[in-house]
């Protein structure tokens, strides 16, 4: 799954979903201008509660999912 993120929100998303150890492995892609995308790798376990977390973020930061597997 890759999600598209402000880049000044980037490292905080980034550090949310890496305090949840085990849920998902997330790197970050790159930047294109003022957009950050993280790739999130993870498992059918960990899905729903992934979801639910970017769901929760997104009323928090400007976060769109653009591609879900």
């Amino acid at each position: 799954m890759e999600v598209k993120i402000v880049k000044k929100e980037l490292a905080f998303v980034d550090k949310i979903l890496k305090a949840y150890e085990g849920l998902a492995m997330v790197t970050v892609v790159g930047t294109e201008g003022e957009i950050g995308r993280l790739k999130l790798e993870f498992t059918e376990g960990t899905k729903d509660d992934l979801l639910k977390i970017l769901n929760d973020l997104q009323n928090k930061v400007s976060l769109e999912i653009i591609e879900e597997e």
